[in-house]
């Protein structure tokens, strides 16, 4: 079952989602998903979210207003002055994250300051995956991964960190409690089982940050594996021992997040434009052919893959369309198509369009390697890895095995593995996902496809700084 939400933007720079509409949303499809399986008895229930929103709840659980997101601008003077206070330095060190304002305590600070009577309601706040677990159980519990994205945790000890709460002025009192990623912490409410027509006794388990639970539904679970998420964002999810924090990791705004082992992190290596650069070039340069794919309802991005030539293009694209996150943070880089001419094609513009976004996950790739998180293993999920052309682009520019997995959707089923695990019906994560997500197909390094790339990609690495100085 499948359900959407409207994000809301009441101004220039304001980005909020409503909670109750979200927890609405969330309880169809719950109840929806149980009618389509039969209305069988369930186990366990586990949730997962993105990170940074929370939702502020008063004495009697009630929500008191909408959440701003990660790309809302409220909190950037905040950040600020948390950085002038302690030290980009100190912060990172007790949060494992580079500081940035959509961070959920920026956006605390903000409310504090120019709501100070919206804050003083607050009893506690949640994230919204611990948020959707307590309108299930009425629990105040966040687990480490979601916690940690707020930029007031404590990542080593695995506590709220008292002085950097001090410094921003809040309560350490709203900061709820906190447990490992696949706790169980409590039961479903009767009247809530009741409302949602499904059983009493479900086991209510901690899932985590979106990212992270795409990890745990890939298997990938051991030191050396790391899982690319091709979806609407792309992101490289890699496994590491012991956190990773050092002036190079907060130029690369590399952060370090508990996972699901003691002294066992990941970090997110990401571009915002994966999936969505092609969405782009769909709707800019195939208009027509949208039209027609979805009255003779065929796949586009079949039709679009027919046009792909075999050769590598001599085409460059930075896929900077909505800023660049990592390895070199800059919220106001541009996109830019280089090397056109007369002669260019749809399909070689196509084709560069996966390129460029491999080129810069390549220097994701290179940039986590200089902190000695080092990928022996990749494997793929999300909408992209449904692209052999792209896959196999991939192994070629990064000089690695690409290995697509067969559930595509490894966060969904990094929520159910939880589940199943708190339920008694896995022995363990591995065992789990081995069975559930099996390995589909691996794409391995052409290596005259990987000499050429290699020559590019030196030229690519040139691109960002170049173009910044004339956009």
């Amino acid at each position: 079952a499948y359900g959407e939400y409207d994000v809301y933007s009441e101004g220039e720079g304001l980005y909020e989602i409503d909670p109750l509409l979200v927890w609405d949303t969330a309880k169809n499809v719950i109840s929806r998903a149980n009618k389509r399986a039969g209305n069988i008895r369930i186990e366990a229930l586990c949730t997962s979210s993105f990170g940074e929103a929370f939702v502020m709840l008063d004495e009697s659980g009630k929500e008191l207003a909408k959440s701003p997101i990660y790309m809302d601008k409220r909190g950037e003077a905040e950040c600020a002055d948390l950085v002038a206070a302690l030290g980009a330095e100190e912060i990172m060190s007790i949060t494992g994250h580079p500081p940035h304002p959509m961070y959920s305590i920026c956006k605390l600070m903000w409310l504090h300051r120019h709501k100070p009577q919206l804050y003083k309601k607050a009893h506690k706040i949640l994230f919204y995956g611990d948020y959707i677990l307590h309108k299930l159980g009425g629990q105040y519990i966040a687990d480490y991964s979601l916690a940690a994205r707020s930029m007031c945790f404590d990542i080593m000890n695995k506590q709220w960190s008292d002085k950097i709460i001090e410094h921003a002025g809040l309560d350490l009192e709203i900061f709820p409690e906190t447990k490992a990623t696949g706790s169980i912490v409590g039961e479903i409410l009767p009247s809530v089982a009741s409302e949602l027509g499904v059983n009493k006794g479900i086991k209510l388990v901690l899932g985590g940050h979106d990212q992270l639970m795409v990890a745990v539904g890939s298997g990938v679970t051991n030191v050396g594996q790391a899982v690319n998420g091709i979806g609407t964002v792309d992101c490289i999810t890699p496994v590491f021992k012991g956190p990773r924090i050092n002036s190079n990791m907060m130029d690369y705004s590399y952060a370090s997040v508990p996972y699901l082992f003691d002294d066992i992190y990941v970090t997110y290596a990401f571009n915002m434009t994966g999936g969505s650069l092609l969405k782009w070039f769909r709707d800019t340069f195939a208009k027509k052919d949208k039209e027609i794919a979805q009255k003779e309802n065929l796949e586009i991005y079949n039709i679009l893959s027919e046009e792909i030539p075999e050769e590598p293009t001599n085409l460059f694209v930075l896929p900077h369309f909505a800023g660049s996150p990592t390895p070199n943070p800059d919220i106001h880089a541009k996109g830019a198509i280089v090397n056109l001419s007369l002669n260019t094609e749809r399909g070689e513009i196509y084709r560069a369009c996966m390129e460029g976004e491999a080129f810069e996950m390549k220097r994701n790739i290179e940039a986590l390697e200089s902190n000695n998180i080092l990928i022996d293993e990749l494997r793929t999920v999300g909408g992209g890895s449904k692209s052999p052309e792209w896959l196999q682009i991939r192994a070629d520019i990064f000089g690695k095995t690409v290995t697509a997995m067969d559930f595509e959707e490894a966060g969904t089923l990094g929520t159910a593995i939880l589940a199943g695990l708190a339920a008694g019906c896995y022995p363990s994560i591995n065992e789990a996902a081995n069975k559930l997500n099996q390995v589909k197909t691996s794409y391995f390094p052409n290596e005259k496809n990987g000499q050429y790339y290699s020559e590019r990609y030196e030229k690519y690495k040139l691109l960002y700084s170049k173009l910044k100085d004339v956009r």
